[in-house]
């Protein structure tokens, strides 16, 4: 049985575990991360590796930053500022004996669904992945598609406001991040700071349409940079992750948005793709990391069931 070291790297914490080729968990645990220096981060990974290294095939770490996953080459590395145009990759394959691939986070989310979720057998698709800012990754012909840069995906900064002319808050993190929704919620209902889980707890409990109303235009929102990624990509299935996606009744508002939003086109033609949740969720980046791993080291390009 093939055992894989799967790490993926935050900005407070460091998630780690043991995955067989089967994306079977055999261990799974955190530590705190420090972000300081490469001295901090390898003595960091150095303990997770004499603990969890025995017999694993290599290291496969999910890290935010811009990344050229093939040659494990970091140009940003996100909260790990001293991550700047480094071979990263070949440097902790050398301190550590061992194979080692990195991969952004975002890109790793979705190789997760591409090797073993609900982007698997899908010829082209989309992964929208919500948090704080907005990741994801966009799959041609069934790969992933990195870009000239390896900045692909970043969709945060999909601009919103064609009269905007300066630095103005237009960009698609702001309208369909955290705050976005936070902003939502309060337009419609003159609530603060209602995050993802209180606005359900608010609409299930005690049926407040209003609440219900801001969850429905933040959908909406994000309805209409799907169609426009539609009309660009033509793919045949987007899938949404992030905290907010563990919630059904999200995925089903967000449905309904793109429906409207297809329907309601002043021109018809583009066809509507399918919406459906990531199966993977809080373990996608590590999931991920290990298929990236695979593809890059052992050549494999595609999973069988």
């Amino acid at each position: 049985m093939k055992k894989y070291l799967a790490i993926d790297l935050g900005g407070t914490a460091i998630k780690y575990g043991v995955v067989d080729e089967n994306m079977n968990f055999l261990a799974h645990g955190k530590v705190d991360s420090r972000t300081s220096s490469y001295e901090d981060f390898k003595e960091d990974l150095g303990k997770i590796v004499v603990e969890h290294g025995e017999g694993v095939q290599g290291m496969c770490i999910s890290m935010p930053g811009i990344i050229d996953r093939i040659k494990g080459f970091a140009y940003t590395g996100g909260a790990y500022k001293w991550v700047s145009k480094i071979a990263l990759a070949p440097q902790l394959s050398e301190a550590f004996g061992m194979p080692v691939t990195i991969c952004n986070d975002a890109k790793a989310a979705a190789l997760a669904e591409l090797g073993f979720g609900n982007l698997k057998d899908i010829r082209n698709g989309v992964a929208i992945i919500l948090g704080t800012g907005i990741g994801g990754a966009v799959v041609i012909d069934g790969k992933l598609l990195d870009g000239s840069h390896y900045s692909s995906g970043e969709f945060s900064f999909i601009r919103e406001n064609k009269h905007a002319r300066g630095p103005e808050p237009d960009i698609f993190a702001f309208g369909n991040g955290v705050q976005g929704l936070k902003d939502a919620i309060k337009a419609a209902s003159g609530l603060e700071d209602i995050d993802g889980l209180k606005a359900f707890k608010l609409i299930k409990e005690e049926h407040n349409e209003e609440v219900l109303q801001g969850v429905k235009d933040f959908c909406w929102y994000l309805a209409f940079h799907i169609y426009n990624m539609q009309a660009i990509l033509d793919a045949n299935r987007f899938v949404i992750g992030g905290g907010i996606s563990n919630e059904p009744m999200f995925i089903e508002l967000v449905k309904e948005a793109v429906e409207e939003k297809f329907n309601t086109a002043i021109i018809k033609g583009i066809p509507t793709p399918e919406v459906m949740v990531c199966k993977y969720q809080s373990d996608a980046n590590l999931v991920g990391a290990v298929f990236n791993f695979m593809q890059i080291i052992e050549g494999v390009e595609y999973i069988p069931d």
